[in-house]
């Protein structure tokens, strides 16, 4: 005696005809009924989780950069800048495995660390210069660039395809 319905039906039967009907989580029930030997497996990409951090990391700092841009208030722009440079420490993916966002961000920190500007308030100028410093250190002895990692952008998917 059968244990349930999807043993009665040809595997075939239930990958193409009952398969492209079901939403995600339905198929993955379904694929969950079947004995083991039947069941379909998609391999994750080994590197999903280190794409998806970088995609999250430099959208979340473009987006920074892109208000920080386009402000025309002075305290507010300081304020996206310093908190910037803040956040670029908590995300080492981003600069350990790029090495154009690496050398970008080194000699924009380089600049900012010696700058002189009385575009910014004293604070915000004194603060700008240590986390700089601060930064191009860490860059030096914390963050060591790995390697090159190259993502494709568009639909994200963690899956192998």
């Amino acid at each position: 005696m059968p244990k349930h319905l999807f043993d009665e039906l040809p595997t075939d039967m239930i990958y193409y005809e009952i398969f492209p009907f079901l939403d995600y989580i339905s198929r993955v029930n379904a694929n969950l009924l079947l004995p083991k030997e039947d069941r379909i497996r998609t391999p994750l990409n080994k590197d999903a989780l280190l794409e998806f951090t970088i995609i999250f990391q430099s959208t979340h700092i473009a987006t920074m950069a892109k208000k920080a841009a386009i402000t025309r208030n002075r305290t507010t722009r300081s304020r996206l800048i310093l908190k910037i440079w803040r956040l670029l420490p908590m995300f080492p993916e981003l600069i350990q495995y790029s090495e154009k966002v690496r050398d970008n961000l080194s000699l924009k920190a380089l600049e900012f660390s010696t700058a002189t500007s009385s575009d910014v308030s004293a604070y915000t100028l004194k603060t700008l210069k240590k986390l700089c410093a601060n930064f191009l250190h860490d860059l030096e002895t914390k963050y060591p660039y790995l390697r090159e990692f190259n993502y494709q952008k568009g639909d994200w998917t963690a899956v192998t395809q």
